[in-house]
């Protein structure tokens, strides 16, 4: 499988290991990377901004492109930062949009609440429509 493929093919969510990263880092610092690589090498850098509440960081992140962009998998990623910084309104937006525009599906809001119980974000996944959740779609 492409190298690019095989991370794509990974929970929006996810992402490796210190030691697991390595390989992908090295082939996304050479030129021509592709860019669906660079961009989750950048998902990469911006959740662990965001765990260390740089958000000027994870803005710029955010910015140049953490997923093929008005997709499911960057609506998911946005809507975790979103919630790691507490603004989970905002994360709410972000999934409606993804729904609303087609890029996605009325599952969304559950698949953004698991993410964030995964990530112990226990009230950002009840309210987006976790366990005992509130959402309704």
């Amino acid at each position: 499988m492409e190298p690019t493929l095989e991370l794509l093919s990974r929970d929006p969510a996810w992402r490796p290991t210190a030691e697991e990263a390595a390989p992908w880092l090295r082939l996304a610092e050479a030129p021509g990377a592709p860019e669906g690589l660079l961009r989750e090498v950048r998902w990469w850098g911006a959740f662990e901004a965001a765990r260390r509440r740089a958000w000027d960081e994870v803005s710029a992140l955010a910015e140049a492109g953490l997923a093929e962009p008005f997709t499911e998998r960057e609506a998911i990623r946005l809507a975790l930062l979103h919630c790691m910084s507490g603004s989970v309104a905002e994360a709410e937006h972000v999934v409606a949009q993804a729904v609303q525009l087609g890029a996605s599906d009325e599952g969304l809001p559950r698949r953004v609440a698991e993410a964030c119980a995964r990530e112990g974000l226990r009230e950002a996944a009840e309210r987006l429509g976790g366990p005992g959740g509130r959402h309704e779609p």
